[in-house]
């Protein structure tokens, strides 16, 4: 953890940030993150905290709701199963999947918990059918974002050890530390 502090700060910032700006719905980079994030920081556990705590600091803000839960796991799953290693095509995958993933898993839940659907299969079916546009923004922004952050990985490690260098330096000076 202690050679990743930009990544953390970087990942939980723009995730905190972007929830709060306005933006069209769905259309967000938390799950390019989840998807991105053991790419960058090779700890799944760290990943999750990572996602999951800067989303529950922003929905203190933006209100809670009955199926929290079932987005925080479906954003923990997503990072349980993607890749470690940059490979375009596994990335790409991921991105598509996921969104596919965060679709079925958060509709299902907004059918089984509230009322605005019957609870038959035609319901089920109607609530897909009528979530497909917020689908669209999330597939979209989703393939969107990780292109992006797996095209700015190398300069983004760059800044990674730029910050670690200055934060080492920095704490030697005030702190007298060999190592953080």
């Amino acid at each position: 953890m202690k050679d990743k502090i930009f990544y953390l700060f970087f990942f939980g910032l723009i995730i905190s940030v972007y929830r709060l700006i306005p933006h069209p719905p769905n259309f967000t980079p938390i799950l390019s993150m989840a998807v991105m994030a053991p790419l960058f920081l090779k700890d799944r556990m760290l990943c999750m905290a990572l996602l999951i705590i800067p989303m529950f600091i922003s929905d203190i803000f933006l209100g809670f709701h009955p199926y929290q839960f079932v987005i925080y796991t479906t954003l923990i799953s997503i990072t349980l199963i993607s890749p470690m290693k940059k490979n375009f095509l596994a990335l790409g995958s991921m991105a598509i999947a996921s969104s596919v993933w965060f679709f079925l898993t958060t509709n299902f839940s907004v059918w089984l918990i509230w009322d605005y659907y019957p609870k038959t299969f035609e319901g089920l079916i109607s609530c897909y059918t009528l979530a497909i546009p917020f689908f669209t923004n999330t597939i979209v922004s989703t393939v969107l974002f990780t292109g992006l952050l797996t095209f700015a990985l190398k300069y983004l490690d760059r800044l990674n050890a730029s910050a670690n260098y200055i934060l080492l330096k920095f704490a030697n000076k005030y702190f007298n530390f060999k190592k953080i």
